[in-house]
């Protein structure tokens, strides 16, 4: 089923919070790339998109019936997957600080993707010295994300988006720049 308008998707989303299984795996399936990119713009590992994006829909399916504007679920989707990827990034920090280095870990081969370039490189490695949250502001703009939609999803003004995105920008091309 493909979803078009606003109004089809609000219809999907109201038969999920009846707890129909067919509109519930159709959010999945319409949302489920989506989300694992967004997460993986955020932490930057694949080895946790997945989890994460399993999380994400199971708050989501949990949380579903509270929802009160189902125009308004994509917003609510995509706020529920950036809290999740900044807890699932806090979390691994301290867990890093506290898990002590063991000898058999310096000898563990890094995995080699053919796919990247020196670029490519830089600019994760850029985008990784960004926090959390500027890092998701700039995974929406770069989803096409309007202003007005990243401001629902972050819960704050378009006027503080601007600011936010224009000082994230920023600090990422400066960090590009000095790695380069």
């Amino acid at each position: 089923m493909e979803i078009t308008d606003a109004n089809a998707l609000a219809d999907i989303v109201r038969q999920a919070q009846q707890g129909r299984p067919t509109a519930q795996r159709e959010l999945m399936a319409r949302y489920q790339q989506r989300v694992a990119g967004f997460a993986y713009a955020i932490t930057g590992r694949s080895d946790s998109v997945e989890d994460l994006t399993q999380v994400v829909f199971i708050k989501m399916f949990r949380a579903l019936d509270r929802l009160d504007d189902p125009e308004r679920f994509e917003a609510w989707l995509f706020r529920l997957a950036r809290n999740s990827c900044i807890d699932h990034l806090r979390r691994e920090k301290w867990r890093r600080f506290f898990t002590p280095i063991e000898t058999e870990h310096e000898t563990i081969a890094e995995t080699n993707t053919a796919v990247d370039s020196v670029e490519l490189d830089a600019l994760r490695h850029a985008l990784q010295q960004l926090k959390p949250k500027d890092r998701a502001l700039i995974a929406l703009a770069q989803e096409g994300r309007s202003q007005t939609e990243m401001a629902a999803i972050t819960r704050t003004t378009v006027s503080a988006i601007k600011a936010r995105l224009h000082r994230a920008r920023e600090q990422l091309r400066n960090i590009y720049e000095h790695d380069a």
